[in-house]
């Protein structure tokens, strides 16, 4: 729904549109369209300020080399905005001559203002406020600031290093919007619940009845799943409401004999439904229901809106049939590249023009990349990248160049030479890391990190040849023509080849890619062990994890299995991924932390830290402490599953509902999260203390020559006397066959 364009025809012609929206949205049959009394709701009003330097990610400084700068921003599609204003900080050079330097002002290619740089006040620090043209703002928007700077005015440099201005930190972009109707139509999905235009973390609050059974979680997990894969690197937060539903757009899960109060009039349905009603307290937010006759017709219908929103239409649909044709196949995950053949960056673009840049000064080319956590790399291999790219030709005798970069970090350069009008390609070998995924570890080198989101950078760097020619009288100012550069869609990296084998416990690969479940995108090899009668933090736990899972994989979880008790995990083939709670046979383990109802607490510590010959800590516990104490504790712990070899158990522990709550925050909080490695991580108030403990244990395949020496190498002494032993073999082979030798040639001497 794109309503701005016709916003900017005139106020009378907004306030008719506006109007006619509002009686087609009252006109739409259902249950619950109106406001109680029957008075028309005034639509919500949305206040933001958007700080400049993060919607520039850095900061702003323009100069005579870089003159022009552009913000984007985005407005999300059920709101337009009534006022805009931009709030500006400046300081110009001191060298900048009053009345002719100016900053203009530009939203989506028209012209707001100018504003004179005067260079002569307090400070050198200048405060505008510029209100800007609201029927200009549309779903994508471009904010550009222009400098026009002159520094002498005759004679002049137009890049000389006098001319700048640098715009504060503090400056802001102010917005005021409106709430438009949105039709109950569920093609307009996933409008209005998500916004692929907003960036800002993703809330949709879950609605359930009271004790909800165990699949009527598990259809809710999916629902989050679902969402959490296309809120993707936002964030995204499910709290979970018993019986009501919040003023704001939710989610609301029953079945014809066990439903949220909200819904105690609601009609029963006849199969697995999915429906869109206004909320009964505001027409302008909506409830997204999915309902069925038992709990497995509501699991349907949460499968189906995960896989079959295309085919989703009109105020009710019902599923009749939802078949899986193909199983998915371990590391398939649609966030993650493919590692069984080379993957060209025609498959990495989330934009068309994603990898073409022009101008005076280019903008770096990027791709990103998130690489399977379990991927074997050995002192730190090396992958191979084929790189396809094309250039406007570079100024002559001047070095010009093409940086690449790997997170930041320096990797190589290449010099532009040459026309540029036909494909370049190089070969480079990118180092890939792993060791960072354990505690202590640091990355000094330029490498993919295996785990994360990795941003490769391709920055072409023009010589630049701009300045004055001819005398001071009949000066020529020289300017560089604008460049043109791209990286090919047919460049390629390779990771094919590398087996997949991993050294457990990482909690790492499991806060960056839900990992060990993450192997198998739908969680088909998945289990979920939740308490007997969950609260409402305990389910926005199991929400919260899985619909940040379904953001790490792109795909919704919507093969996982619940259970309420751990006698099923010892009779499914599953990694486990528990709420609350531990097996009994791994109670008395020395890695478990110990939480009570009544403020106890236990944990075993070490303080011997040894490093194996792969860098990796090996430690063994020498105490435990138990606590009585008030305030706020939880736990994250992964160690192997004592029901199935190469299974893992990833628990997140706490007893309270302040430990569920801090929990959840500390998950929800990428700086927090970040911090959660090795086996066990204790989450308090003042932050994650984490530790490798106990036993380690692996997970995947290796040939066995690899698997040998990968062992071996853990044990230099082991290595040393096996290299001497087989020294001493070949040496005695040696002896044998020389005596063998000699004796023959006595024996023919003699005869």
């Amino acid at each position: 729904m794109r309503y701005r364009r016709l916003f900017s025809s005139s106020p009378i012609a907004s306030s008719a549109l506006i109007l006619l929206l509002l009686g087609l949205a009252a006109a739409v049959p259902g249950w619950a369209q109106s406001s109680p009394g029957g008075g028309q709701a005034a639509p919500p009003i949305n206040e933001r300020v958007l700080p400049l330097k993060e919607l520039a990610q850095s900061t702003l400084e323009l100069s005579g080399m870089s003159p022009r700068r552009v913000i984007e921003f985005s407005i999300r599609r059920d709101r337009f905005v009534t006022e805009a204003r931009l709030d500006l900080q400046l300081t110009p050079s001191p060298s900048l001559l009053d009345g002719v330097s100016q900053l203009k002002i530009y939203l989506n290619d028209e012209l707001m203002d100018a504003i004179p740089l005067e260079v002569d006040q307090a400070n050198g620090a200048q405060r505008h406020t510029l209100a800007l043209d609201p029927g200009l703002i549309s779903d994508f928007n471009r904010l550009r600031l222009e400098l026009v700077g002159h520094y002498a005015k005759t004679c002049e440099d137009p890049t000389h290093s006098s001319i700048w201005v640098n715009i504060s930190g503090d400056s802001t972009l102010s917005l005021r919007e409106q709430s438009l109707p949105v039709g109950n139509d569920l093609s307009n999905l996933l409008l209005p619940f998500f916004d692929d235009n907003d960036d800002t973390p993703l809330e949709l609050p879950i609605v359930l009845p009271a004790s909800p059974p165990l699949e009527m979680q598990r259809a809710g997990g999916i629902v989050a799943s679902y969402f959490g894969s296309q809120a993707k690197w936002r964030g995204q937060n499910f709290p979970v409401s018993f019986d009501t539903a919040p003023t704001q757009h939710s989610v609301v899960l029953a079945t014809n004999e066990q439903r949220p109060e909200i819904l105690a009039d609601y009609p029963p349905v006849e199969g697995p439904t999915i429906e869109m009603i206004s909320h009964p307290d505001s027409p302008f937010h909506k409830l997204l229901i999915l309902m069925g006759r038992d709990e497995a017709d509501l699991v349907t219908a949460a499968r189906g809106l995960a896989l079959g929103n295309p085919l989703l239409r009109g105020l009710s649909a019902r599923i009749d049939a939802l078949d899986t044709l193909e199983p998915r196949q371990p590391y398939d995950a649609p966030a993650w590249i493919p590692t069984d053949r080379p993957v060209t960056f025609a498959e990495l673009l989330d934009y068309p023009t994603q990898l073409q840049t022009s101008g005076r000064e280019l903008d770096p080319v990027h791709v990103e990349l998130t690489l399977p956590p379990d991927l074997f790399i050995w002192r730190n291999e090396l992958t191979r990248l084929q790189l396809d790219y094309r250039h406007s030709p570079p100024p002559r005798g001047a070095d010009s160049r093409l940086d690449v970069t790997i997170n930041d970090e320096f990797l190589k350069s290449f010099p532009l030479e040459g026309g540029g009008e036909e494909n370049k390609r190089s070969f480079l070998q990118v180092p890939l890391l792993k060791n960072w995924l354990l505690p202590g570890q640091s990355a000094d080198i330029p490498a993919l990190k295996i785990g994360p989101r990795n941003i490769m950078q391709f920055h072409f760097v023009y010589a630049d040849q701009s300045g004055v020619g001819g005398s001071e009288e009949e000066c020529r100012p020289l300017v560089s023509p604008p460049h043109q550069a791209s990286v090919d869609k047919s460049s390629s990296l390779d990771f094919s080849g590398y087996p997949h084998y991993l050294e457990m416990p990482a909690l790492r690969t499991f806060t960056y890619a839900g990992f060990p479940f993450s192997r198998l995108a739908d969680l088909s090899q998945t289990l979920v062990i939740m308490p007997e009668s969950p609260s409402a933090l305990q389910l926005q736990a199991l929400f919260d994890t899985l619909g940040r899972i379904g953001a790490q994989t792109g795909y919704p979880g919507v093969a996982v299995s619940l259970s309420d008790g751990w006698a099923s995990a010892r009779e499914v083939d599953a990694d486990i991924l528990a709420f609350g709670s531990l097996p009994e046979e791994l109670e008395d383990e020395p890695q478990v932390i110990a939480l009570g109802e009544d403020a106890r607490s236990r944990l075993s510590l070490a303080d011997v830290s040894e490093e194996d010959a792969r860098g990796q800590k090996r430690v063994a516990a020498d105490r435990a402490i138990s606590v009585t104490a008030q305030g706020a504790i939880a736990s994250v712990v992964e160690l192997k599953s004592p029901f199935f070899e190469q299974r893992s158990i990833v628990a997140l522990l706490a007893e309270t509902p302040a430990d569920f709550r801090l929990l959840n925050e500390a998950l929800s909080d990428p700086a927090l999260r970040s911090q959660i490695r090795g086996s066990v991580a204790v989450i308090r108030d003042s932050g994650v203390r984490n530790d490798v403990v106990g036993e380690r244990y692996h997970i995947g395949e290796l040939p066995w020559t690899s698997w040998l020496w990968y062992h071996l190498s853990t044990h230099p002494w082991l290595m040393a006397g096996i290299a001497l032993l087989a020294i001493l073999l070949v040496a005695l082979l040696l002896w044998a066959l020389l005596r063998r030798l000699s004796t023959r040639r006595l024996s023919r001497d003699e005869d």
